[in-house]
């Protein structure tokens, strides 16, 4: 090979090693979005069972059934959407 062809692999090589730590960089910051994702849909879902079961609670003056209620809805639909998530995560990581 001449000088060329050598200074040109060499560069290519670099290029190629910065591409990766590139792409594992950005995995990282993906799986922390992911996380901070799962986390917000399935407190907030929490949050606002719990919030609508209060604003009923205050206006109907019933016992705190009806918040402990819309609390475990707000649960079950939380966890819904992160196993809809969840799938979505998968179904992308198989293309």
């Amino acid at each position: 090979m001449t000088a060329e062809t050598e200074k040109l692999k060499k560069e290519i090589d670099s290029l190629r090693r910065s591409r990766q730590e590139r792409r594992g960089a950005l995995t990282g910051a993906r799986g922390y979005n992911v996380a901070v994702t799962i986390l917000t849909d399935l407190l907030g879902c929490i949050f606002i069972g719990c919030a609508i079961g209060l604003f009923l609670q205050h206006i109907f003056h019933t016992s705190v059934l009806l918040t402990a209620g819309l609390t475990l809805l707000g649960g079950v639909a939380g966890l819904y959407s992160t196993a809809r998530y969840a799938m979505l995560l998968e179904k992308k990581g198989q293309k």
